[in-house]
């Protein structure tokens, strides 16, 4: 049971991360209240809390050395980790000199930014 409540505050953390860094561009929130961000959550927490179970499997399958406090240092940092590139796969907002922001953040992360400054 350890997963889905850490995939869901590692989900929270890079989506409340996500949701500051893209606050200076009025694409990067949507303008609609998050509405992006808030669908991409349930997919991101599924695909987090499956990647923990499987590890919490291997785990289990092979113990590794350091006994208990092992076993809960281990899914701890593939949580950190998971949160880290979550957060890194959205990317940040480019603001170019004498201009506003006008890109988006990614529709997932690690697809590529939208609007039209997305290719720089």
């Amino acid at each position: 049971m350890l997963a889905p409540a850490s995939a869901a505050l590692g989900v929270y953390g890079g989506t409340a991360w996500t949701v500051r860094s893209w606050a200076s561009c009025p694409l990067g929130n949507d303008a609609s209240n998050n509405i992006g961000l808030r669908m991409l959550m349930p997919v991101v927490w599924l695909c987090m809390t499956l990647l923990l179970f499987l590890l919490q499997l291997a785990l289990r399958r092979w113990r590794p050395q350091g006994g208990a406090a092992a076993m809960w240092l281990v899914p701890l940092a593939a949580v950190i980790a998971l949160t880290l590139l979550y957060r890194f796969g959205m990317g940040w907002p480019y603001h170019p000199p004498g201009g506003e922001c006008v890109e988006g953040y990614p529709l997932f992360p690690f697809t590529g930014k939208t609007g039209p400054y997305s290719d720089g």
